[in-house]
């Protein structure tokens, strides 16, 4: 696995602080009578659903609809309405059946045996079979393919899958095709939470008919998959999908949904402004401007708990990053409950890294605590003081909007007064991928999302040694053993134990200082109706239940 990240891997960081944009624009001719016409319409009596319509947003383009090649929500939310896993999350983030509509558990936790549905077609009509859920898994746990998908780690818990993926084994030992509907999955030990790491993007089923007649890198711009929307026409400035009329659940509500494509840089501006005019269905605005917007007519506003966490990360190899008392002295100099008093609508405090909502999560607290006068010790212990300042520390910064440089300001001022002094650079997005994988990124701001409702996700994902998403070159030998246990223990009770001193051990040792945990917002017309965001972002909505009621006269 590789030791950085790359830089697609790091956009999916960046699709929090997307929401972060100021918005220059405001709503025109919005006033108490606007807003009390808005709630009215709020309070209409429910209303069946009815089909028609183009579902319109904008996002960054995608790189790729490939599943085993989403890293961003910009690749996640496309891919998410083309394909299915053989499980999938509801809003609550239980695990509910999809492709599979029955499966078995063996008493010692480590034989998966399901069941797939009768009469699943992908989008060319292929009937779906145990074949394609065979290659699937080999696909993503081949030679080169399981380091560079998210699912790739969490997949390699299958039996054979190091020897496969190493090139060791020419056959993966541990996914099995009993017959055409039944597949059975062995695993190296129990895992507590696999079910969950099926419904990741990486392990959407995929048919292997399709790929081998038209190869790896064309999938990835004709998509084929089973769900709801299937491939319409990927242009230069958008993405149009059409409803699948074969979905084994029903056709969608919609016609098809449009992805326009901008720059991370200006969508959120841009698609405001388009908002506005009536020409985008949904836009996830900047946090400076909400109050306004909720006073717009026929525009509703949504918060809603995201599994995220904003935080300062420290390159350990970078000198004098590679110095614990440095690391724990920026630690105790931050005031995280200034940061969420900034903004407590959109951010809730983060004790620890685990985010609210996530199993194991507990709220004692686990971060190093706001004391700038041990701050200040620390450093003199490491020989730093006012006859041997501390040399400025490079931070690499790509806030632009009012909210994010707030945050930039907020720490910059926190660490000037303990005499750690920042040397900000202001990079693009992939400027800052291409340091860090180049371990030449000092301090960074970021954001994570989890792509499963389990801490492992946060922890593994971040901390594991020599890890494709461990962006701090953090290594300590306690914390891999830790992330062992905690994988292999089935007792919840003993693992939430574990994963609490594992967020200590982590914290301890100061790669990262956590800042806050994020809170989603996104701004829909009235006349769409349900649009469910849940905890995992904007790139899990299921848009397939969404329906649009024009208003007469209405866009």
């Amino acid at each position: 696995m590789s030791g950085a990240p790359s830089s697609s891997k790091f956009v999916r960081l960046a699709a929090v602080a997307a929401g972060l944009v100021a918005i220059m624009l405001v709503c025109p001719g919005c006033s108490e009578n606007d807003a009390a016409q808005r709630r009215d319409a709020d309070a209409r009596p429910a209303v069946e659903p009815v089909s028609g319509g183009t579902f319109r947003l904008v996002t960054e383009a995608p790189a790729s609809l490939d599943p085993i090649l989403s890293q961003s929500v910009y690749e996640g939310l496309p891919v998410n309405q083309l394909f299915d896993g053989l499980v999938e999350l509801d809003p609550s983030l239980h695990v509910m059946p999809a492709l599979a509509d029955t499966w078995t558990i063996s008493p010692d936790g480590r034989t998966h045996r399901f069941h797939l549905r009768d009469g699943v077609t992908f989008h060319d009509g292929s009937v779906l079979t145990a074949g394609d859920v065979v290659f699937t898994f080999k696909r993503l746990l081949s030679p080169g393919n399981a380091a560079n998908s998210l699912a790739g780690p969490y997949a390699m818990t299958v039996s054979g899958a190091e020897e496969f993926s190493s090139g060791k084994a020419v056959d993966l030992s541990g996914v099995r095709a009993l017959d055409d509907r039944t597949v059975e999955i062995e695993l190296l030990y129990p895992s507590i939470y696999f079910l969950e790491v099926l419904s990741m993007d990486g392990l959407r089923i995929v048919p292997e008919k399709v790929i081998r007649e038209i190869g790896e890198e064309a999938f990835g711009r004709e998509p084929v998959g089973t769900g709801p929307f299937q491939m319409g026409r990927w242009l230069d400035d958008s993405l149009e999908l059409t409803a699948n009329p074969d979905y084994f659940r029903g056709a969608p509500f919609l016609d098809g949904i449009r992805i326009g494509f901008l720059p991370l840089s200006e969508n959120v501006d841009y698609g405001l402004g388009q908002f506005l005019k009536g020409e985008l269905d949904m836009v996830e605005p900047g946090t400076s401007k909400i109050s306004g917007l909720k006073g717009c007519p026929g525009v509703s506003v949504r918060n809603y708990q995201e599994l995220g966490l904003s935080f300062l990360g420290l390159g350990t190899g970078n000198p004098p990053l590679n110095e614990l008392e440095v690391r724990q002295a920026i630690a105790h100099a931050v005031n995280r409950d200034a940061l969420v008093a900034a903004s407590p609508e959109f951010r809730r405090p983060s004790i620890g890294l685990v985010p609210p909502g996530m199993n194991a999560y507990s709220p004692d607290p686990k971060a190093l605590p706001y004391d700038p006068d041990l701050s200040r010790r620390l450093l003199q212990e490491a020989g730093y003081g006012p006859a041997n300042p501390l040399p400025p520390i490079s931070l690499l910064n790509t806030a632009r909007s009012a909210a994010a440089l707030g945050t930039l300001a907020s720490v910059r001022k926190d660490l000037a007064q303990v005499g750690i002094r920042l040397d900000v650079r202001q990079v693009s997005w992939s400027e800052l991928g291409e340091a860090i994988t180049a371990g030449k990124a000092p301090m960074f701001l970021l954001a994570w999302v989890a792509d499963l409702p389990d801490p492992d996700v946060f922890l593994r994902g971040l901390f594991e040694s020599g890890g494709a998403s461990n962006y701090f070159a953090f290594e300590d030998d306690e914390v891999g053993r830790l992330l062992e246990l905690g994988v292999r223990e089935r007792n919840p009770m003993k693992r939430s134990q574990l994963y609490r001193s594992l967020e200590r051990r982590i914290l301890s040792q100061a790669p990262v200082v956590p800042l806050y945990h994020t809170t989603g917002v996104l701004s829909h017309r009235q006349e769409v109706h349900g649009l469910d965001p849940g905890p995992l972002g904007i790139s899990t909505l299921p848009l397939e239940k969404v329906w649009i009621l024009e208003e007469e006269g209405g866009s």
